[in-house]
């Protein structure tokens, strides 16, 4: 049995290990992290512009209900008047003619 134990096996040097990393087993190398940081961002910016078309959207459309309220409103009103008005020639006419009735706006 051999006392001492061939050179080659005792130097640690020799051997090759393969290179163990912390992270993934890919490289990251400067092209890999372009690719990684560049479609998060573009998609980001995709859905940052689908968030604000839909935003300005809901603000014309706030802006134009508000509007229609407004001119439901007014066009209550003018109607209120103008049927004020019609009755009012209609008992006008209606004593001016003697008794007669007249058609009234409904």
């Amino acid at each position: 049995m051999p006392t001492s134990m061939p050179k080659t096996l005792l130097n640690n040097k020799n051997i090759k290990r393969p290179s163990t990393k912390a992270y993934a087993s890919r490289d990251l190398n400067n092209n890999s992290m372009k690719r990684e940081i560049v479609f998060p961002l573009i998609i980001g910016i995709i859905f940052g512009a689908m968030v604000m078309v839909f935003w300005q959207f809901t603000a014309g459309l706030r802006a134009q209900n508000a509007r229609l309220a407004q001119l439901e409103q007014i066009t209550s009103q003018n109607t209120q008047t103008v049927n004020d008005i019609v009755n009012f020639i209609n008992n006008a006419t209606k004593g001016a003619e003697g008794g007669a009735t007249a058609p009234t706006a409904q």
